[in-house]
């Protein structure tokens, strides 16, 4: 039996008619994990090999930090400028 993989894509705005912002996260038969983000014309690529255990500690550490960092910058979005679409 081969590793477990794992291959999810979703836009981001799936209503939107302006915006194609996507990702794509995957981990391969080979044991490498892709994290791919998607707007318009800019991605950004995030790769470790699960294969090694350090890199399987910095691909945990580094989807926990951009996480915690995409929550917080939707909390200060939601703080000081969603009272401008009321």
């Amino acid at each position: 039996m081969g590793k477990q993989t794992y291959n999810k894509k979703n836009f981001l705005l799936p209503d939107s008619h302006r915006s194609m912002s996507c990702y794509h996260a995957k981990v391969m038969e080979d044991g490498i994990m892709k994290l791919t983000i998607h707007d318009c014309k800019r991605s950004i690529q995030f790769q470790n090999n699960l294969n090694n255990t350090e890199e399987i500690r910095e691909a945990i550490d580094k989807l926990n930090n951009l996480a915690k960092g995409v929550i917080n910058l939707r909390k200060h979005i939601e703080e000081r400028y969603e009272k401008e679409l009321k």
